[in-house]
């Protein structure tokens, strides 16, 4: 309770009746040292509480006595009071939190998913192995496989690790499907597929990849030129169907010249990041290395084109410091775990922040001079 000075006493100020009625006080009617009683039924409860005048509140007197000062804000916080909460800032760069997930579990998800693929590869082989047979092909070669085959499928019921597939098939058995099988199957399906219409592969490549491993050398350059202007959701399962050298390849003649057109021609638009650019290229980032990303954003000056960018707007607009730390941390919150651990890019983007201090610390002296 604020309690305000004055010269009158205080027993004028209590009504002696305590009939409760809750009327204001005038303040022409106020008498007492101290006076804050919005009401006369709150008088007259501390009156029946013993309150005695100079004192505090509480069953020991150990309330406050003396007023809490109002803190006089400069105008760019003015509704910074106590329980005041800031609004959130559209400034388009809000991340929606995912749900948590404990890292173990998404290890066993993994996991799990990998035996259930691998029990589709062995399906998926016997039924082709089946269709070999019924066709009229009798040779011992296919039927070798089949057996083997056959022996791998019990290895794959009740517990088991992941490969067990791989593991339990005879090498010559295994290099029979995949190069009598799979491949020249394979060849015939690569050309009728549409990407648009099986982004993920499902009917001629993604089950045999337990097996295979990734996709046969033989088929690059006509998977190459299928998906080279293909969107995320066409490109990104490449990642586990390439071999880490045909990857390399892709990334490099298409998805790396791709972002760094995007980095090059992204406007930085404060106080509403208007460009959705850079939300692209940290889509793709996790496909590549890290610091391959870093070095497309060094080369193409984002960094400098940033920094610069938020030091004019300081400057121009002076925006509140509420509203210039958001647009600093909603901008780091846009970069992928991975680069964070980067410290060149770390290191630019706490630049931001350090830059924004002394910018509102500058702006704060200004106005407490006015």
């Amino acid at each position: 309770m604020a309690i305000l000075e004055s010269n009158i006493a205080v027993s004028t100020l209590l009504d002696t009746s305590d009939s409760g009625e809750d009327k204001l006080l005038n303040p022409s009617d106020m008498s007492g040292r101290f006076v804050f009683l919005p009401s006369r039924a709150v008088a007259n409860m501390l009156r029946r509480w013993n309150y005695q005048e100079g004192s505090g509140l509480g069953t020991q007197g150990q309330g406050i006595v003396a007023p809490i000062q109002a803190v006089v804000r400069v105008r760019r916080r003015p509704k910074a009071g106590l329980g005041y909460r800031e609004k959130p800032y559209d400034n388009g760069l809000h991340v929606p939190p995912e749900p948590p997930v404990e890292e173990e579990c998404r290890e066993w998800e993994n996991i799990a998913r990998a035996m259930r693929l691998e029990t589709e590869c062995c399906e998926t082989i016997l039924a082709l192995l089946h269709d070999m047979r019924l066709q009229g092909d009798d040779s011992v070669e296919t039927t070798d496989a089949l057996k083997a085959m056959a022996e791998s499928k019990k290895g794959l019921q009740g517990k088991r690790t992941l490969g067990t597939l791989k593991a339990r098939l005879p090498s010559s058995a295994a290099r029979y499907i995949i190069e009598q099988v799979i491949t020249p199957r394979m060849v015939v399906d690569v050309r009728e597929w549409k990407p648009s219409w099986d982004p993920d592969c499902h009917d001629w490549l993604r089950p045999f990849i337990p097996l295979i491993g990734h996709l046969p050398e033989s088929l690059y350059s006509t998977v190459e030129s299928k998906i080279r202007n293909g969107d995320y959701e066409v490109v990104s399962p490449w990642k586990e169907y390439l071999s880490p050298v045909q990857w390399d390849t892709f990334s490099k003649r298409h998805i790396l010249p791709m972002l760094t057109r995007l980095v090059r021609e992204m406007k930085i638009t404060p106080p509403k990041q208007t460009d959705p650019s850079f939300r692209t290229v940290m889509l793709w980032a996790p496909l590549l290395r890290a610091q391959d990303v870093v070095s497309i954003l060094e080369a193409e000056k984002f960094f400098e084109k940033w920094e610069s960018t938020l030091r004019h707007w300081l400057q121009a607009a002076k925006p509140s410091l509420g509203e210039a730390i958001a647009w600093c941390t909603g901008w780091k919150t846009l970069f992928t775990p991975e680069l964070l651990a980067d410290e060149s890019a770390l290191t630019h983007l706490d630049a931001g922040l350090d830059m924004v201090d002394p910018a509102m610390q500058e702006l704060d002296s200004l106005f407490s001079n006015l």
